[in-house]
């Protein structure tokens, strides 16, 4: 009954705590999901929703002799139309023996809320909250939720995992078991450049029966680019068929792959039928989280060269007065500005991963590792139209791509549906001039870059003979 009142008390706290929480640090808190078959009842999916959050963030009060913090998790799930259409929440026990232990840093606490949801896309909503202090921390994604009904042959989502291992389920129970496996999720999907394996868990429904001339069935693991582009394609695997379903579990190495986003995509093939399902999943690719240059082992090492380095790295997210400010500055002075310059542009303020940091080395690693036009060093593709406009707005939303042909150049049109401060639907327009791959900007409707619709209308031209 207490429970049940504590619950009451913080479901009603939750309406009024934007406006406080906005006073202090919200807790830090991170979610993904991945949708499965309900075996019950089809017409439904089973989601299970991710979640980490840092056990630092929640008070610890003394319990005769152990420090225990309380935890509240509550999902919520919103179909097209944002109505609730299921919810689901759990109590987090936190115990430590000493004080110290429980704000010791980046020591994140992992959970599984289970969803039922009909197939199609949802906008998912978690909550945090500390039961003690009532300070709340929320995380939100946009999920499609597969449809498993029918009998051809299917694929659930992948769940990224930090860890994969098998575990009795008979010893203990956690939501981070299932299917005699202990999975270690990763709801953010960021791998450290440290990390050499990634792993992932996933289901396959309505293989075909035992009895078939091929009792078996492969497993194709492929890395993509943020394009599409294949980078890797991984050993085949085979396997026995357990029956109907069966559960996969893998690790695939990343390791030396640069910093960016990536696309891990598994494609199941069924020996005796000749059907294939397959599912993929994004993940992103990153530099440590205090680094100040995307060189450094650790912040303490800075150098004449990573400073050079940042100088580039912020050259189209500074202002001119910035710029001068930097360069005028010692080499002590430059590692204090660059450490003031990632903290005003942390969209959470005093959280120790800067996701605004983090991307822009992402998107400066990826312009010079395709965009350069030194094959062999790969270090001047952020000079490059393409890597200014990739790192100044990031991934496009799609990319027109034409070769060259007669009479016409090679170009391509990025699209951006919805960039900040511009009207929806923008596009630049990138031309190989020489016919050496630089492809430079010659028209874009984003405002402040340079528009020249008389070549728009030259490439149309040239398209049309």
């Amino acid at each position: 009954m207490k429970r049940i009142l504590l619950v009451t008390c913080l479901l009603a706290s939750l309406a009024g705590t934007a406006t406080a929480q906005a006073l202090i640090d919200p807790i830090r808190i991170w979610a993904d999901g991945s949708s499965y078959l309900h075996f019950q009842d089809r017409t439904k999916s089973y989601v299970e929703v991710y979640c980490a959050f840092q056990r630092a963030d929640f008070q610890f009060e003394d319990k005769e002799g152990v420090f225990e913090a309380i935890g509240f998790l509550y999902a919520e799930a919103f179909d097209k139309n944002g109505v609730l259409a299921d919810s689901s929440s759990r109590f987090v026990i936190m115990s430590v023996q000493f004080l110290e232990d429980a704000y010791k840093k980046d020591v994140r606490i992992f959970e599984v809320l289970p969803l039922l949801l009909a197939p199609g896309k949802y906008s998912l909503k978690i909550t945090a909250v500390d039961a003690t202090t009532k300070r709340s921390g929320l995380a939100t994604f946009e999920l499609n939720v597969r449809d498993y009904s029918g009998d051809d042959l299917k694929m659930s989502d992948l769940e990224m995992a930090y860890d994969i291992e098998p575990q009795d389920t008979t010893a203990r129970s956690s939501s981070l078991i299932k299917a005699n496996r202990r999975v270690l999720p990763n709801p953010n999907r960021y791998f450290s450049n440290d990390d050499s394996l990634i792993y992932y868990y996933t289901e396959v429904y309505n293989l075909s029966g035992k009895n078939d001339p091929s009792n078996e069935f492969t497993v194709q693991a492929t890395l993509h680019d943020a394009f599409g582009y294949e980078l890797r394609k991984y050993a085949l695997r085979t396997h026995k068929k357990p029956g109907a379903t069966a559960v996969l579990t893998d690790a695939v190495p990343v390791k030396g792959i640069p910093g960016g986003a990536y696309e891990l995509h598994i494609e199941v093939k069924d020996l005796a039928t000749g059907l294939k399902t397959s599912a993929s999943k994004r993940f992103m690719m990153i530099y440590g989280f205090e680094q100040l240059s995307p060189t450094m082992a650790d912040s303490s090492a800075f150098t004449n060269m990573d400073a050079q380095l940042m100088e580039q790295v912020i050259k189209y997210i500074s202002t001119s007065e910035e710029k001068n400010m930097y360069r005028d500055l010692d080499l002590e002075g430059k590692k204090a500005f660059l450490a003031q310059f990632w903290d005003r542009k942390n969209p959470k303020p005093g959280s120790p991963v800067n996701e605004f940091k983090n991307e822009i080395f992402r998107r400066f690693a990826y312009a010079n590792q395709y965009y350069s036009t030194t094959l062999v060093t790969k270090d001047d593709g952020w000079k490059t139209d393409r890597g200014r406009v990739y790192i100044t707005y990031g991934n496009p939303d799609n990319i027109e791509r034409h070769p060259s042909s007669m009479g016409q150049k090679p170009f391509e049109r990025w699209f951006y549906d919805r960039l900040p401060g511009q009207t929806g639907n923008d596009y630049c327009l990138f031309v190989d001039l020489d016919g050496y791959g630089n492809y430079r900007l010659v028209h874009s409707t984003i405002k402040g870059e340079i528009s020249n619709p008389e070549w728009e209308a030259k490439i149309e031209n040239d398209l049309l003979r």
